[in-house]
């Protein structure tokens, strides 16, 4: 049995919904914007983390870009939020208080289509335009499941030395790399 339900988990194992039912429920993504950056294994093996953590995962379709995602209940921090974000698209409750939902997006550890262009397409979430950040659920080939939060600030990196910015006046006392 896998060590993610051994652990405070088995219960939860018996409600986890089959490959083949999962499978059936996935809505085919239109091949010319589709992200291809998972597998319906590497799907499932995010559906079976979440769902032994209790984080309540709920599939979402995204359709431009083409992507799948998981809506989860957010990992609250002991003692409770000080004032709890209103739950976003059909949240669950706990007590009074609303539990604050985060989309998680599967990717595969061996995805050669992850750029910064690509990431910057996981965050154009049709349901949720203004996020702010996402969990990325990398899946490597055996299935585990390593969560990262990566906040919408993601910029391309410098290219080639002329987009450096420029190097303090040599009048500072400074050395110059530019050979006169």
């Amino acid at each position: 049995m896998n060590r993610r339900w051994q652990k405070d988990a088995v219960d939860k194992y018996r409600t986890l919904e089959s490959f083949n039912t999962f499978l059936a429920r996935l809505e085919p993504l239109d091949d010319t914007t589709s992200l291809p950056v998972c597998d319906p294994a590497d799907l499932y093996s995010v559906l079976s983390v979440l769902h032994s953590k209790a984080r309540n995962p709920q599939l979402q379709v995204n359709k431009s870009p083409g992507f799948y995602y998981f809506l989860a209940d957010a990992v609250q921090p002991p003692g409770g939020l000080a004032s709890p974000a209103p739950a976003e698209h059909g949240g669950g409750q706990v007590g009074d208080d609303h539990v604050r939902r985060e989309a998680v997006v599967p990717i595969s550890s061996k995805s050669s289509e992850l750029t910064v262009d690509t990431l910057a397409k996981c965050f154009q979430l049709e349901a949720h335009a203004n996020v702010s950040h996402i969990l990325l659920a990398i899946v490597d080939d055996d299935g585990s499941v390593s969560l990262v939060r990566v906040f919408n600030y993601v910029q391309p990196p410098f290219e080639g030395p002329e987009t450096l910015p420029p190097l303090e006046s040599e009048a500072a006392g400074g050395v110059s790399d530019v050979e006169e």
